[in-house]
């Protein structure tokens, strides 16, 4: 359940990073990067997560 949790988090993370960005305007190469790569994280730990609870 922790890794769920996890998951949940870094999108959470990825929300406010998101927002952060519009009102700036700071949308470049960098920032699709690191928001590409917390929604490989929290996609991998939620389906670690759900794998660990549904074995």
């Amino acid at each position: 359940m922790t890794l769920l949790f996890v998951g949940l988090g870094i999108l959470v993370l990825a929300q406010i990073l998101g927002i952060y960005a519009l009102k700036t305007h700071k949308a470049d190469l960098i920032f699709a990067m690191t928001m590409l790569g917390l929604f490989v994280g929290a996609a991998v730990c939620g389906g670690v997560g759900a794998y660990q609870q549904l074995r």
